[in-house]
């Protein structure tokens, strides 16, 4: 009996478990955090690592498996899908790796000879370097003979990770370092940018006697520093013949190396001049499979896994003639925990409500439901919110109401930016013809703008009690509806806590409210009867994850001083840039923070002099924690 120990965590091991049983198989769920275990609820068991770093380590994957009797592991995508040592630990085990071989991981993995593979598969490549590279100097070089803006690229990064387009020589320095950082590897390549392209990756399937398929195309051209929003398949406007010689490439490139599983191979395409160039390979499930599975009716996981225990291709039905997107459309929203509106900071904490929409043509694919923690240390992603119609325009009307029937309570999410992007038609509009990678950057202004008139409908369809929630989700929804109003008085009790002795008792009365969104956030004025406070005073309360990033519990920065300097995102400091007593300039850079092992460099937001500095590189922090105090120096 095939007993399958699936090596993630989240919505992908929700998809991974779910196929497997479909087909009669046995699973068994991994987690690190039992604040993270709702993808465990249908596997057969689950067994607990020993850290989130574990997800990271073939070895102890390997002997998770070992000590469950798990005869195949299913990596998923991200953590270990690309790790050839995972891959090459099984086979010595004797488990079934559920994914492409070794030698296939080997070749097109790494970027760098994914591009060698590419190009002695007779597809077209980009210029670039075909070595490593660390000096800026080497930057310079390659910019001097193909000219700027070049693109640096982490060898093995992922998700948007490792990736910086540079305009000019000053900006080498500091985004080669950002990529070396980001990078696994700490290795970097160069290519020349290639603007105004679209990405356009071929979803392939490929079994252990020769036959390789495609499934069509995505768009995925809508992104953020690289990180996909939207996906679309197949793309509305491509022309048959780019179409089809694009189809042609991924075929030729697979065959090339006998790739046998289910994997992606990317594009640049400029539809305008009928040009695309090959930019790389992902040996595995993607997170965007699911708009392929809609349009052509197959089951990519299960027929992963199929491959995977022997069977071929023409068995399961997989002809390339017999496949056929049959005039549908669908797109993929990536519902995250992230604030548009905040620099996309990322939002943890607990989901106190969750509901998503129904109906003909829509699929979601989550791990959410109230209760669960979003942690930090995992990537952002809450929810896939799916739909499919006749049309590109029925898809697009069908994904509004669809985001606008998801409710999700507890963190921030970008859903409001989502519906902002699909009802903007100018941008959207025309078959996504317009479209290239750095569309949604060059719009954001518009877009974010529309983000906020849009507000946010969410709270007052909860309160309303509209939804159709659960009894839990009601009820919290409820406890955390209180509100205040000015002319509410309380008492403060302030005791030791060794002698139980009460040592003071205060007052404090509002007088006026700004903000009442208690207990995430609430702003207002207050009497207060400390004898060494002279009222009214202002207060700020904003709520902390309790989810304990850091034993260190840091002062919350001001959004309204701009002196206090505040992490936007809740990660690890990467490098502190001053120290106290240092005279900075507005825009000097300040710190460094990673999360989701992106990097983001922090800058002064006015000139002044360090005053405090509140944690040190390695520190784990959350967003809004302060990390630089500033003084305001007039004469700066």
């Amino acid at each position: 009996m095939t007993k399958i120990l699936v090596a993630n965590r989240g919505e992908i091991a929700i998809r991974i478990i779910t196929a497997a049983a479909e087909l009669g198989l046995e699973t068994v769920a991994v987690y690190s955090d039992n604040q993270d275990r709702s993808h465990c609820i249908g596997a057969h068991e689950s067994i607990k690592l020993k850290n989130t770093l574990s997800f990271l380590d073939p070895q102890q994957i390997i002997d998770a498996a070992r000590s469950v009797h798990a005869t195949a592991i299913h990596p998923g995508y991200g953590f270990l899908s690309e790790s050839t040592d995972l891959a090459d630990k099984c086979k010595q085990s004797g488990i079934l790796f559920i994914g492409p071989s070794a030698a296939c991981i080997s070749a097109v993995g790494d970027k760098v000879s994914a591009r060698q593979v590419a190009k002695a598969a007779g597809v077209p490549v980009i210029p670039g370097t075909e070595e490593s590279i660390s000096a800026p100097e080497q930057v310079f070089a390659f910019a001097d003979q193909f000219g700027y803006p070049v693109m640096l690229k982490a060898r093995d990064g992922g998700g948007g990770r490792g990736i910086r387009m540079v305009h000019n020589a000053n900006e080498v320095p500091d985004a080669l370092k950002r990529c070396i950082n980001e990078s696994p590897s700490k290795q970097v390549f160069i290519e020349k940018a290639v603007t105004g392209a679209k990405h356009i990756e071929v979803q392939i399937m490929g079994d252990n006697y020769g036959n390789v398929i495609h499934l069509f195309e995505r768009d995925c051209s809508i992104q953020r520093r690289y990180q996909k929003i939207l996906e679309v398949a197949p793309c509305p406007c491509l022309s048959p013949q780019l179409r089809d010689n694009i189809h042609q490439a991924a075929i030729q490139l697979a065959k090339h190396i006998q790739y046998n599983s289910a994997g992606t191979v990317e594009f640049l395409v400029r539809p305008d001049v009928h040009e695309f160039y090959f930019l790389e390979v992902n040996p595995r499930v993607q997170v965007e499979h699911t708009i392929s599975e809609q349009i052509t009716h197959v089951d990519i996981v299960q027929t992963q896994i199929r491959v995977a225990l022997g069977e071929n291709l023409q068995q399961l039905g997989l002809v390339q003639e017999a496949i056929q997107p049959n005039r549908l459309v669908s797109i993929q929203a990536r519902v995250v925990a992230e604030s548009p509106l905040n620099n996309n900071m990322l939002s943890v904490g607990k989901i106190n409500a969750a509901q998503f929409p129904q109906g003909h043509g829509i699929r979601v694919d989550t791990w959410i439901q109230p209760g669960c923690i979003v942690l930090p240390t995992f990537d952002s992603l809450l929810a896939k919110v799916i739909v499919t119609g006749q049309s590109y325009n029925d898809a697009l009307s069908k994904l509004k109401r669809a985001l606008q029937n998801t409710v999700i309570e507890g963190v921030e999410t970008n859903i409001q930016f989502l519906i902002a992007v699909i009802s903007d038609r100018s941008f959207i509009g025309d078959q996504l013809s317009h479209i290239h990678i750095k569309s949604l950057e060059d719009r954001m202004d518009d877009l974010l703008a529309a983000t906020i008139r849009l507000g946010n409908p969410q709270r007052k369809t909860l309160e309303s009690g509209t939804t159709n929630l659960t009894t839990a989700a009601a009820a919290t929804a409820a406890a955390s509806s209180l509100q205040f109003k000015p002319g509410d008085a309380f008492n403060i009790e302030i005791a030791n806590s060794e002698t139980k002795a009460v040592e003071s008792v205060h007052s404090l009365q509002i007088d006026s409210i700004s903000t009442n969104n208690f207990p995430d956030q609430f702003i207002a004025q207050i009497q207060t009867s400390f004898p060494s406070v002279q009222s009214p005073v202002s207060i700020a309360l904003t709520r902390k994850s309790a989810i304990g990033t850091s034993s260190t519990l840091r002062r919350k920065a001001n959004p309204r001083v701009p002196t206090d300097v505040g992490s936007p995102v809740t990660g690890m400091v990467v490098e502190i840039n001053v120290k106290e007593g240092d005279v900075v300039a507005p825009g000097q850079q300040l710190f460094v923070m990673s999360a989701m092992k992106m990097e983001t460099v922090i800058q002064a937001p006015a000139a002044g002099t360090v005053k405090t500095i509140y944690a040190a590189a390695n520190d784990l922090v959350d967003g809004g924690d302060m990390v630089v105090e500033l003084t305001k120096d007039s004469k700066l």
